[in-house]
């Protein structure tokens, strides 16, 4: 800076051309260099005595109001833009910039004149003659005209990156027209390319970090940490960074970044609407948020940014209601604001009014036809039109047709005895029907969800009264269990209704993880080894006050799981220590606006004692989780894994290693001396009883046995597992298997149950159901479990429809005889289906 100032200095005594020369060509760069490092005082007050010394060059203006505009002097910005034009008509950037400032502080008028006098000159002007910054004004200008964007990127914005493939704006203008448009795959490689043709810039890395926001979190938060690098001022990074913060409920750090913000630009409405939703948030404070509204509407009294931005942070917290209504605001400003529109929709769809959703993403598809969202939004409607819709006083259930007659009874059944037993322990009145939707498709559930594509490996999500899942017969069939994921699901109904929506993530999690275990032992989430390493070895339990961050910052899916232990331990451990009387206070409290933290220490202990007291009860339960074992790997020096006399030496000294006793048992099975597999097996049952997982003792010493054709000893193991592994399919299918041969049909009908609470739509399972309830007498459940297989089944119909006769005879002769001719039908030469109606009456 002291450079360019000095060359003021000395320029003035140079004289006509050689001045203009030497100073435009020399400094037009650096001072752009200096703008893009956000140093927007210098860039103002140079550009001002550049011009004033009468340098002639546009680029002098562009980058003093730009600055000025960064600095929040709109006003000021506004005049010099208007002389700007004046002294150089035509000049297609300066209108748009004329058109944009007149946008920030509301004056459609300016807004409209600037729109009609880019249409004036680009006729006056040769499409040859065209800079790419021609191009790129021209592309904002039939933008704000209602132009197809699609067309808009083609015939402007990449003719201005061909015209000059180093353009930096190009890159800009079309990655953040794609944004707009919910389009962040295109987004992304469209500053990707602008990173490669124009090097590093913080425009474009914020670009970038917004294109991943909502798919790589790591990414983004890589490139806003570049962007500051490059300009540490960087408004829109700096408010990024500070709704992150928010999500993880750190709000004295949003604050901070927002004041950051606010300090060199005191009149930023994105800044001041931040602050209004972190004060509803974090202090529920009216008086502080409708000030900080207001500061954020002093510059425009309508701008619609405002509640959209609050709007979008509220929904982000689960305050869906509140944040519709400041969408509703928003367009009430700006009927046609579109961000409003898509957050509104979202909104609704959360809230169960899939009505006017349908209609709301209508009209943006109508208006729009490149918004991505609404265009998802679209065909999800067009995929649930086919859906089935069943509806009581209690429930609302939508789901894929072929999905009711399978499992819609047991999952309404499931519901009613969650609302039962849920609602009345919490103490809740639920006053209106809870809508719950299955999805068949991953792709449709996370539409329906999220709102894009993504969310893979969530099973179902509650907004409040709206549970969507995934269907038990889609993602991630036979490896998570459908029934508890939905208890799960239910207790967030409750919890989330209970408070208001006004709970942080890691109770509301940790409240249903642990009721899952209460409805039934094996659901939940146990100590396990990765937990236990996770505790004792890489200290990942964070403090309470801090467990929110745990969800958001997670390093890995194992983090994530672990934050949802973390959180079941914390909820079991203070209804064991201070009653649920105390417990179900914290989240009255919580209804009533008071913060997590405050919360907890107003009704149990202060958090300085009660964090280390709960960090202690969790490495005591990560202690005792194979306490007999030793758990150390070996270094590389102390023993050769591939030499069987340096790994028995190794054992000998160690005979409690868990490792070198897995290293043996590879090398066995490898060899298949099963024999031998086996005392090792009992040797890590003896360490670990605990451990049902695939790396543990008994399923180890299951194969074995298996292996070495010991059925009944198999199958007594196979036994243990099952009563504590809740998603052993294999297991459940292979003790049906050996029951059946036993025809030991209670047991068949109990792991038949296992099996359908992971996948209901295998043929196997729900067979052995069938055939189970017949042997033991429970007719309605075989006949239920048979009509399910004709669906599964097709192929054996013939068979099922001869079954389902029989059953039905004396109870509904006229269905019973339809299902012996379907079957005779199907086997015309079916001898027992022949007999049967001969002997009908």
């Amino acid at each position: 800076m002291r450079r360019a100032l000095l060359l003021l200095t000395i320029c003035s005594a140079l004289h006509g051309q050689d001045l203009e020369k030497i100073f435009e060509e020399d400094n037009l760069e650096p001072m752009h260099r200096v703008l893009a490092a956000g140093r927007y005082d210098d860039v103002a007050l140079i550009c001002e005595r550049a011009i004033r010394q009468g340098f002639k060059s546009p680029d002098w203006r562009i980058m003093r109001i730009q600055a000025l505009m960064n600095l929040g002097r709109e006003v000021e910005a506004r005049d010099e833009v208007q002389l700007a034009v004046k002294t150089f008509p035509g000049h297609l950037e300066l209108l748009m910039l004329q058109h944009d400032n007149a946008r920030r502080i509301g004056r459609k008028d300016i807004a409209d004149e600037a729109l009609k006098a880019v249409n004036d000159a680009a006729r006056a002007q040769q499409p040859k003659n065209r800079t790419a910054a021609d191009w790129v004004a021209l592309g904002q200008a039939a933008l704000a005209l209602g132009a197809d964007a699609k067309k808009v990127i083609q015939q402007y914005f990449q003719v201005a990156q061909k015209k000059d493939a180093k353009f930096e704006p190009a890159y800009l203008a079309e990655g953040h027209l794609a944004l707009s448009k919910d389009d962040a795959a295109r987004a992304a490689d469209v500053f990707r390319a602008g990173l490669k043709a124009c090097g590093e810039t913080a425009e474009l890395r914020v670009g970038l970090a917004l294109a991943f926001a909502n798919g790589d979190r790591e990414k983004s938060l890589e490139s806003l940490k570049r962007a500051l690098e490059l300009n540490p001022v960087h408004s829109v990074a700096l408010l990024n960074q500070a709704e992150s913060m928010i999500g993880a409920e750190k709000f004295l750090d949003a604050a901070g970044l927002v004041q950051k913000v606010l300090e060199y630009r005191d009149n930023c409405p994105e800044a001041w609407a931040l602050l209004a939703a972190i004060t509803h948030l974090s202090a529920a404070d009216v008086k502080k948020f409708e000030s900080a509204r207001a500061n954020g509407l002093k510059r425009w009294d309508k701008n619609p940014e405002v509640d959209h931005t609050i709007g979008r942070v509220l929904s982000r917290a689960y305050r869906f209601a509140e944040g519709s209504k400041h969408q509703r605001k928003a367009l009430e400003f700006d009927p046609n604001y579109l961000p409003a529109k898509v957050a509104l929709t979202h909104d609704l769809l959360r809230l169960g009014e899939e009505d006017e959703a349908w209609k709301l993403a209508a009209e943006i598809r109508e208006k729009d036809g490149y918004n991505v969202q609404a265009h998802n939004i679209g065909l999800l409607e067009k995929e649930m039109a086919g859906f089935t819709t069943q509806s009581f006083d209690d429930f609302i259930l939508k789901m894929p047709k072929r999905d009711w007659p399978i499992y819609g009874e047991e999952a309404l059944a499931l519901l009613r005895e969650a609302k039962t037993v849920l609602t009345a322990k919490y103490g809740l009145d639920l006053k209106r029907p809870v809508m719950v939707e299955f999805f068949g498709q991953q792709q449709d559930f996370a539409i329906r969800t999220f709102g894009s594509l993504g969310g893979q490996g969530l099973l179902g999500v509650c907004f409040g009264t709206v549970i969507t899942m995934n269907s038990p017969g889609g993602l991630a069939h036979g490896r998570n269990n459908w029934q508890s994921t939905l208890w799960h699901e239910f207790c967030h109904v409750v919890t989330l209704t209970l408070t208001q929506n006004k709970m942080p993530r890691w109770l509301s999690e940790g409240i249903s993880v642990h009721e899952e275990s209460q409805r039934n032992p094996i659901w939940g989430m146990p100590m396990d080894a990765t937990f236990r390493r996770m505790i004792l070895e890489e200290k990942a339990a964070k403090p309470i006050s801090q467990l929110s961050s745990a969800f958001l910052n997670a390093e890995s899916d194992d983090h994530l799981m672990f934050a949802y232990y973390q959180s079941s331990q914390v909820v079991g451990y203070l209804l064991e220590r201070f009653g649920p009387e105390k417990f179900q206070a914290i989240l009255r409290d919580l209804a009533g606006g008071k913060r997590i933290n405050e919360a907890i220490a107003d009704n149990t202990e202060s958090l300085e004692k009660l964090e280390p007291a709960f960090e202690k009860h969790l490495q005591a339960k990560a202690v005792a989780f194979g306490e007999k074992a030793d758990w150390k790997k070996p270094e590389p020096e102390d023993v050769n894994p591939l030499d069987p006399e340096s790994l028995a030496e190794f054992t000998k000294k160690h005979p409690d290693s868990l490792w070198a006793i897995h290293r043996q048992i590879d090398m066995l099975i490898e060899q298949e001396k099963w024999a031998d597999v086996l005392p090792l097996a009992e040797r890590l049952i003896a360490l670990v009883p605990e451990d049902f997982s695939g790396e543990g003792g008994y399923q180890i010493k299951a194969n074995a046995l298996r292996e070495s054709k010991r059925d009944d000893e198999e199958i007594a193991v196979l036994r243990q597992i099952a009563e504590h592994e809740t998603s052993a399919m294999p297991i459940f299918l292979r003790l049906i298997e050996l029951d059946q041969k036993k025809q030991d049909w209670s047991r068949v009908r109990t792991n038949a149950e296992r099996a359908l609470a992971l996948n209901p739509f295998l043929r196997t399972p729900q067979q052995a159901m069938a055939d189970a309830a017949d042997a033991l007498g429970e007719k309605d459940r075989s006949i239920a479990a048979y009509r399910r297989v004709l669906i599964l089944d097709p192929d054996g119909a013939a068979m099922t429809h001869f079954r389902l006769a029989k059953l039905l005879r004396e109870a509904d002769a006229t269905q019973a005889k339809k299902h012996l001719l379907d079957c005779l039908t199907l086997a015309p030469r079916f001898r027992e289906g022949l007999a049967m109606l001969r002997e009908w009456p």
